[in-house]
């Protein structure tokens, strides 16, 4: 009887396998056999479809409470000087959203870094110089950033940099291409760390220059978590795959958030893959030019994973994990691989794409 069973277990897993291997096939080619494949068969994408509607909630309610919103100043004040850098601009662009950035500017303000806040300031007073002020919207608008100004006793500085600039007004460039070259092959996957925590003023210089990367409409909507407790890392490394055989070695560990809370839209929730990557590839490149080596850890999507990732360190659910960066001075005679790289003859394609 219990053989029976087991066999009869067996026989329904093989039917689960097959029909599953047949829908994922079929599944390829139409939509709406590819909704029926996930929502039946795989729950893959039931983590991201919930936190992607959890970050459009918040970010929905923090402008509809009139609450703090970094996300959506930047991206208007990004918005707005993108509207002051087209030759002979509109004097009546940014109707649709020039008042709510206003309105919430006023309670964001307190939140922003001084370079923000002077760069808020700067490009929204030259916006309103330009603006047509016989329209009741930017009358309306102007009023609420004069508030604003007065409340913070801040006039503007009319010599300021926050605002459009010529591109030969940028600072001259010395480093030639072949110093470039030279960094970026020399940064190798170092997997072998000295016992030795780094300075923070040295990752802050890092940082800095990751932040220095380009970002969607200047949200940057990533957040970088430093580890160098030991106990605190040796917790850590057991979340990512790929670590066992060094996880011992790391003493200076970064894990790059993405906040999904900083959009309203779902076409803008791989964002906070590609800004974060931007992001970590200028900063890692930093830590090699201050003697500091690295190695990416791979994030990947695991459910059990994943579920110990927000336990472990308190993660909202709509903010997703992109990347863990080990980092340090590497061991001189730690090994390291070769990873010869691609040309670029192998994925440059001009003009006309060729499926290879």
């Amino acid at each position: 009887m219990m053989l029976k069973r087991k066999l009869k277990k067996i026989k329904n897993r093989i039917k689960i396998y097959c029909s599953k291997k047949i829908l994922k096939r079929l599944g390829s080619n139409s939509i709406y056999l590819a909704k029926l494949y996930y929502f039946f068969l795989d729950s893959s994408f039931n983590r991201e479809m919930l936190s992607v509607l959890l970050g459009k909630k918040i970010h929905d309610l923090r402008n509809d409470n009139l609450e703090s919103n970094q996300a959506f100043i930047r991206r208007s004040i990004h918005r707005i000087e993108k509207g002051l850098i087209v030759p002979n601009p509109k004097k009546d662009y940014a109707l649709g959203y020039i008042y709510e950035t206003c309105k919430l500017l006023n309670v964001t303000y307190i939140d922003l870094d001084e370079k923000s806040k002077n760069w808020a300031l700067d490009v929204l007073d030259a916006y309103f110089k330009r603006a047509d002020n016989t329209l009741d919207i930017i009358r309306k608008s102007k009023k609420e950033f004069d508030n604003l100004k007065e409340q913070i006793s801040l006039g503007i500085d009319t010599n300021t940099k926050s605002i459009p600039f010529a591109h030969k007004e940028l600072k001259g460039n010395n480093i030639k291409f072949s110093d470039f070259l030279k960094l970026t092959e020399r940064r190798h996957s170092v997997r072998y760390f000295e016992d030795k925590l780094v300075d923070k003023k040295l990752i802050e210089n890092a940082v800095s220059a990751g932040l220095q990367s380009p970002s969607a409409c200047n949200r940057q909507p990533f957040e970088v978590l430093i580890l160098q407790n030991k106990d605190i890392i040796s917790k850590a490394v057991e979340l990512p795959m790929g670590v066992k055989t060094f996880k011992d070695e790391i003493k200076n560990l970064a894990i790059v958030i993405g906040d999904l809370s900083s959009y309203s839209e779902e076409r803008d929730r791989h964002i906070i893959y590609i800004d974060g990557g931007l992001f970590v590839m200028s900063f890692i490149l930093g830590l090699e030019s201050q003697g500091l080596s690295s190695c990416i850890i791979n994030w990947p999507d695991i459910e059990n994973r994943e579920k110990s990732f927000y336990e472990q360190f308190k993660i909202p659910k709509y903010k997703r994990g992109i990347c863990f960066v080990a980092f340090g001075y590497a061991k001189n005679n730690g090994l390291i691989p070769f990873s010869e790289k691609k040309e670029a003859s192998d994925i440059i394609v001009y003009n006309e794409y060729s499926n290879r």
